[in-house]
């Protein structure tokens, strides 16, 4: 069964907002390099990662499903921020962002009875719950550390340590 002409659009729409969340995280990564927060830097790495690979899992569907990728152009990132605080809290806009464009996917799905469609997007959807309660939960921790160095650093050190984690979950998918 081939796409439907507008999913296969918004497919390719979504190819590029994942590639765009990636150069995003990217951005971030960049800013905390020029930081103490080596750890912040490496959790953004991961994330750019990640987005890459959900880019390139759509990119695949749409090849399997016999229709024509059309790459678009990404926009430049915002490349400065104001602390690790503004940084999660744009991360979060990011995430709220994506998990609607993807939601609005399923609908356009739903309405063209697209279920394998459904499949891939409800996977995403998922993943969408997930990165964004983790976003949630650092931010929240941010919050407590307020602009205490020491506790700003111990939450750097966990970030940086979940590198093993995001790496060992993008290997299982």
């Amino acid at each position: 069964m081939t796409l439907n002409p507008k999913l296969t659009k918004l497919l390719n729409e979504q190819i590029n907002n994942e590639m765009a969340s990636s150069y995003i995280y990217l951005a971030m990564a960049a800013w905390f390099e020029q930081t103490p927060y080596s750890g912040f830097a490496s959790w953004m790495f991961n994330q750019s990662r990640e987005e890459t690979m959900h880019a390139l899992k759509f990119y695949q569907y749409v090849v399997d499903r016999d229709a024509k990728v059309e790459l678009e152009t990404i926009a430049k990132p915002k490349t400065d921020f104001k602390s690790p605080l503004d940084v999660f809290q744009q991360s979060l806009k990011q995430e709220q962002k994506v998990t609607q464009q993807i939601n609005d996917l399923f609908e356009v799905a739903e309405q063209v009875k697209d279920h394998a469609s459904k499949n891939l997007l409800l996977w995403f959807l998922n993943e969408q719950m997930e990165e964004e309660k983790t976003v949630r939960d650092m931010l929240d921790r941010l919050k407590l550390a307020g602009n205490d160095p020491a506790s700003l650093l111990v939450l750097d050190r966990e970030a940086g340590s979940r590198k093993a984690e995001a790496l060992a979950e993008q290997s299982a998918t």
